[in-house]
């Protein structure tokens, strides 16, 4: 599944890349809703660097951590081909920011999350 977002010539945002990986006891849907809402801040990371090199783009994979309180408690990069250190560093601190629902049982929950960005 998965899908663009954003319009042509602004650089578009996919989660086409592949699955995210989940370990823990949090519903995928409930991570997606989260990081969608949060797309437009993701989506500027990239856009401000497109600005400089209009031909970025790439799969960037973020690795993060779900504290047993729904806060983000780690995120990195654990893979990328964009190898823009100013896009990822951006994406990561969007992370820390995010606010997800509780796991179930009070466990952390670890999720890899692709996003596939090209120039549009």
């Amino acid at each position: 599944g998965g899908g663009s977002f954003g319009a042509k010539g602004e650089g578009g945002i996919g989660t086409v890349g592949g699955d995210p990986i989940i370990l823990g006891a949090l519903d995928r849907s409930l991570i997606d809703e989260v990081i969608k809402r949060h797309m437009n801040q993701i989506r500027y990371c990239y856009q401000r660097e497109l600005t400089k090199n209009p031909s970025l783009g790439g799969k960037i994979v973020i690795k993060f951590t779900i504290a047993k309180d729904g806060t983000v408690s780690a995120a990195s990069t654990k893979s990328t081909t964009m190898n823009n250190a100013s896009v990822e560093s951006c994406i990561v601190g969007r992370f820390m920011r995010m606010q997800f629902p509780e796991p179930k049982g009070g466990g952390i929950v670890i999720v890899s999350y692709p996003f596939i960005f090209s120039p549009g």
